[in-house]
């Protein structure tokens, strides 16, 4: 009788060690594959961010605090001119982007939604889209 007790037990330590495991097996899976969706994420966010997006442009998705996405219009300067040769410098894909987004910040109906500096920005980018290339100075 001793011995099938013993034999049982052991049989109970077996399915206790084998279920733990399962389990750790199971949570070690589940944090790779959380950890593998964690890269995942943060690498599709680091190509989004040169990666200009397709739009179409809506008050929904260009947002008052990034209304330019990830296309950095800080050094584009104040003037027209200056605008001008900046966005010369940017690809079809993000003058188009900007184009689009612009179209929505300087709409009276959202434009309020906007800071200033971006409303001014479209204003300036719109006017050198609009005006001849300048003149070349010998």
């Amino acid at each position: 009788m001793k011995s099938r007790l013993l034999e049982m037990a052991g049989v109970g330590l077996l399915v206790a060690f084998a279920s733990t495991s399962a389990l750790a097996q199971g949570a070690v899976e589940r944090g790779v594959n959380a950890a593998g969706k964690a890269v995942g994420d943060t690498g599709r966010a680091a190509v989004d961010a040169i990666t200009p997006s397709p739009g179409p442009w809506t008050a929904d998705n260009v947002s008052a605090a990034r209304p330019f996405g990830a296309i950095d219009v800080s050094r584009a300067g104040t003037t027209p001119d200056q605008v001008r040769t900046w966005s010369q410098a940017r690809t079809p894909q993000e003058r188009s982007e900007l184009n689009g987004r612009c179209s929505v910040i300087g709409n009276p109906t959202y434009s309020s939604r906007y800071p200033a500096n971006a409303q001014q920005f479209c204003r300036t980018f719109t006017t050198a889209q609009a005006g001849p290339p300048p003149a070349t100075k010998y």
